[in-house]
């Protein structure tokens, strides 16, 4: 109870950062779980960042190479810009796929 105290006084980088922490060891070539791992954890910090999308964005960032998740998720502000990106991606797409007049 008192470490979701805590926890709650934290910003959200420093939330991010702690969770990620957690299980940065596991995100490894030899682990086939890393993938669910990463998006459990990821899911919430990209929910606040872009709301409905979080489900697709978090699925297209853990399909970047290992390297990439890694670096995500040892950097807060690399996982906004990657969250950015993901989601002007999408916004294209969607512009894309509505007829033009």
């Amino acid at each position: 109870m008192q470490q979701q105290v805590q926890q709650q006084q934290l910003t959200i980088d420093q939330r991010y950062i702690m969770t990620a922490n957690q299980i940065l060891p596991a995100i490894v070539p030899e682990n086939p779980n890393y993938k669910d791992q990463v998006g459990t954890v990821l899911y919430e910090f990209v929910n606040q960042l872009v709301g409905q999308k979080a489900p697709k964005i978090t699925g297209m960032l853990i399909d970047l190479p290992i390297n990439d998740i890694q670096l995500i998720m040892q950097n807060y502000d690399l996982f906004k810009t990657r969250v950015g990106q993901a989601n002007d991606l999408l916004a294209q797409q969607t512009g894309q796929a509505t007829p033009q007049q």
